[in-house]
């Protein structure tokens, strides 16, 4: 009776651990997700901020809206850009970007 092979309660303790470390990693995962979406953001925010800047001075006002620079014959951004990678949307108040809650 010398058979190679793994038994059937080998075989379910081999699975239950792989289980078990699945249950711990898989939250911090997700949780990661977030966070780098929210950091996406601050970045976001950042490149808007600059080409509001951009905007001033080659037309000596401040845009009133994300449509101000993401629109006319030369966009300072692109549609998507006045989008958080989390989803909300970016607006602009007295030349600052800020997220829409």
């Amino acid at each position: 009776m010398n058979k190679k092979g793994f038994t059937l309660i080998e075989m379910i303790f081999c699975i239950s651990v792989i289980l078990v470390i699945l249950l711990l990693v898989i939250p911090n995962v997700t949780s990661k997700n977030t966070v780098v979406k929210n950091k996406g953001c601050d970045a976001q925010i950042e490149v808007v901020n600059s080409q509001i800047l951009l905007y001033e001075i080659e037309n000596g006002e401040l845009p009133t809206s994300i449509s101000d620079l993401t629109g006319g014959t030369h966009p300072y951004l692109t549609e998507k850009q006045g989008i958080c990678p989390n989803g909300k949307s970016i607006s602009i108040d007295d030349g600052q970007a800020y997220v829409d809650e």
